[in-house]
């Protein structure tokens, strides 16, 4: 009868196993997911490997650096997670202050000294500490900008504790898609050094820009099409009336009465060869004038 008792709690434990195996290769979104599904059921019955409160840690700090908004809800502050959360007083404060959407907040208790000299003591977690406070960052900042249109650089470093030039740094660094877990600040998404602000292009401006793109490039397809079917064009004509053409550098193809070997007089003719298809580079010209001349941006 004690065998079948304990059998939950053993794939429980299996369960949390999985977690730490997936937060120790780094793959921090599955760990995040499988210390959120442990039963609470298993509290202390694990103690050899993770207590109660190390279960309660890693989950809530690896669902506020991997899990969206919706994720973090369902599966950390309001599922079956949540009666964890009392055995981490800061972590459950962090994670209000990130629901109510006060990132400077929730990022000062996360980097205070007292937890984050508890998370670098960790067993399991030290080595992941900073990589783990930088993806929380990156997450709260994008989260931040993402209902305004501008904001100043100086009043984010303000609200997130850092100087404009490390904000800029930062956004930089999400702008260019090299941020933390592959977070981004959105199509359209700009710094504009000159102000210190950082600014976002309505959906109707990236469209036009899209559109505009769009047509450059039919229209440079349309100069390279018509230039290929005039060369070939004038090649078929140079053939069907015998005429051709010869490199100078072979000089015994021509006597010096000017004619060809088979008698025939060469007609004056371009001596540069004809392709048919002509190169990028004078594409590219007609491209620029295309660019410059035939297509307004002002006309959508």
């Amino acid at each position: 009868m004690g065998d079948v008792d304990e059998t939950p709690l053993f794939h429980q434990k299996l369960r949390a196993g999985g977690a730490l195996a997936h937060l120790a290769e780094g793959r921090y979104r599955e760990a995040a997911v499988g210390f959120a599904s442990v039963s609470p059921e298993l509290t202390n019955q694990f103690h050899a490997v993770m207590g109660a409160e190390d279960l309660a840690m890693y989950g809530s700090l690896l669902g506020l650096a991997t899990l969206d908004r919706k994720a973090l809800h369902e599966m950390v502050i309001d599922g079956v997670f949540k009666g964890r959360l009392e055995l981490v007083p800061t972590m459950r404060e962090a994670l209000r202050h990130y629901s109510r959407a006060e990132y400077g907040r929730c990022l000062s208790l996360l980097q205070s000294g007292t937890l984050r000299r508890d998370l670098l003591l960790d067993l399991h977690l030290h080595a992941h500490v900073p990589v783990l406070l930088d993806m929380i960052r990156d997450r709260c900042i994008a989260q931040y900008f993402q209902p305004y249109s501008s904001v100043s650089l100086e009043k984010m470093g303000n609200v997130f504790g850092c100087t404009s030039r490390e904000m800029e740094e930062v956004v930089a660094k999400l702008l260019s898609g090299s941020g933390s877990d592959g977070v981004s600040l959105g199509e359209g998404a700009r710094i504009n050094a000159l102000e210190g602000t950082l600014s976002a292009e309505g959906s109707r401006s990236v469209e036009k820009k899209a559109r505009r793109k769009a047509r450059v490039r039919a229209a440079k397809m349309g100069v390279q099409f018509a230039r290929n079917a005039e060369g070939m064009l004038l090649r078929m004509a140079c053939i069907e009336n015998g005429i051709t053409i010869h490199s100078d550098k072979r000089s015994g193809w021509r006597n010096r009465s000017g004619r060809s070997r088979d008698g025939g007089r060469l007609g004056s003719v371009d001596r540069s060869p004809v392709d048919a298809f002509e190169s990028d580079e004078s594409v590219s010209d007609d491209a620029m004038e295309i660019d410059n001349h035939m297509v307004n941006p002002n006309e959508f």
